[in-house]
Order: C-alpha cells, then structure tokens, then sequence
C-alpha cells in the first residue's frame, strides 16, 4: 500500500522574497506547499508549489483554496489594512479546521503602535492569539535584501540617502526568516510562541554602505536627510501618499533606536547563527 500524501500547507505571500524561498525550503523537506495566486496575477508560481486561485475578498475561492490544509503560512504584501485581509484569511482558516498558523509580522508590532505597519501587524497578531488556533509568530527586522531598493539613487549619485540619523539597526537575512519559518512549518511546537528575527550585528547606516560599496565595487556613502526630503524622493519616484506616510512612520523607529537588538530567534528556530550582511553580499554581489 502506497503512503498517504501529505496534506497540503497552504503558502500565502507565495510570490514574495520569503514566499518563494520558503516553498522551496517546504517541498526539499517533502511538505506539499500549496501556494495561493490572486486570480488575474500574472506572477510565476514559485518552484515546487502547487498553485491555487483564490483571493482574500471571496470567501468561496477560500473555501476551495484551504481544503485540506491543516497548516498555514500567512503573509501578505505591504498595502493598506492588511489586518483586515488577514483577519478573512484566518476565518477562512477556522473554519477550514487549520490546527497550525505560522505567521510573519514585523519586530515592533503592537496594536496601539503610531506606525502603520506595527499597528496592523500587531492587530492581527492579537486576532491570531484570539482566535485559539496553536500559532508561531514571527517577527524579522528590516530585510537586507530591502538594500536593493536603494540601487537607482546609489547608481545616480553615489549615496544611501534616508532619514536615519546615526541609528544602527540588526537587518536580517530573508533567506534565514524563510528557513526559520520553514522549520516552524515542519516541525509544529506547542504554540502559541513570539519569536523576533534579527541578524547578529546592529550596523549603522555607514557601515551598511561600506559594505555596499566594497560589494557593488563603487564608491557609496551614507547621506543623513530630513524626512521631507525623504518623501519628496519617494514622490518622485511615484510611491502612494499611504505607502510614503507608513514608510516615514518606520524610519522615525528606526531613527529613534527602536531596531537595533540583536536576538538569538533564527539560532532558536534553525539550529544555526543568523547570516551577516557581508556574508549576503559576498555571495550575491549588488544588487542583491
């Protein structure tokens, strides 16, 4: 008698940095990622899923796309309340009769948070707490995969220019949250658990363009502006007045020291240390 499949892990945000990764991670480890694709989205599934239609407003292409599942990856793009995408995603889940929800939210999120993207996050975190569905949340720090956004403005004038002050902050490696949310995925705990994702140094914005530099082979230097500045950049480049107000609210964050711990959550969940910023790019070179 042949083995029973397995059943299906349902992979929202499957098209994303992590999502892509993580379906990898998922079918190397013989889990069956499915992977939800809004209808109309003309992205490639990712390689070694199985892809399915559904989107976040119809509750009947959600039925359809968690038949099945017992486990949930949820991650949805950045947009404007994604709480409440998530909050249908996770009675969609109920009501599947999902018994594991591994989610990514963002270090700093908390409901009552001014920055919109901590305050959405942290609702929905609560959501999932109350929602009694045994759960691993977790929360990475800014991605040093996000340095690629700053290539146009290093390749016109040499500089990272942001509003950052001489904070530092402990980026993580995306492929190290893809695999800590891959080994959450295979290997449940008891749940519900909390775990901050960072990388294993706080760098400041001129060592991380230091690095940059020594990586893209070109001078790069790191430029201290004012948020008005920032935003006019973000305009100009045709960024949303929502998208530049909730990316501001998260440099004053950073600006104010709030990313700088350094944790041990991708040693806990991966059995190994975090990747260093120099390692990504010794590796990849930039762009990453």
């Amino acid at each position: 008698m042949s083995a029973a499949a397995p059943d299906p892990v349902l992979v929202t945000g499957a098209t994303g940095t992590v999502g892509r990764m993580l379906t990898a991670g998922l079918a190397a480890q013989g889990v069956l990622p499915r992977v939800m694709l809004r209808p109309g989205s003309e992205s490639a599934p990712p390689e070694g899923g199985v892809p399915v239609r559904a989107d976040a407003d119809d509750p009947a292409s959600l039925r359809a796309a968690f038949s099945g599942v017992r486990s949930l990856f949820l991650l949805t793009p950045l947009g404007r309340r994604q709480d409440l995408r998530h909050a249908r995603l996770l009675e969609a889940a109920e009501r599947a009769g999902v018994e594991w929800i591994v989610k990514v939210s963002a270090l700093g999120a908390d409901p009552a948070s001014p920055v919109p993207v901590h305050r959405e996050h942290g609702l929905s975190d609560a959501a999932l707490a109350a929602s009694g569905i045994p759960h691993a949340v977790l929360r990475p720090n800014a991605f040093m995969q996000n340095t690629a956004q700053w290539r146009a403005t290093i390749e016109r004038m040499g500089a990272i220019r942001l509003p950052m002050g001489r904070s530092r902050v402990s980026m993580v490696d995306a492929r190290d949250v893809a695999a800590a949310a891959c080994a959450a995925l295979v290997a449940p705990g008891p749940g519900p658990v909390a775990v901050d994702l960072t990388g294993p140094e706080a760098l400041s914005y001129d060592e991380i363009a230091a690095a940059v530099s020594g990586a893209a082979g070109v001078p790069v230097r790191y430029c201290d502006v004012s948020p008005e500045e920032a935003a006019e950049g973000m305009r100009a480049n045709g960024m949303p007045d929502w998208a530049i107000e909730s990316r501001l609210a998260l440099y004053a964050t950073i600006r104010a020291g709030e990313a700088e711990a350094v944790t041990d959550g991708v040693r806990m969940l991966t059995g190994r240390p975090p990747r260093r910023l120099a390692d990504l790019l010794a590796e990849t070179g930039y762009p990453l």
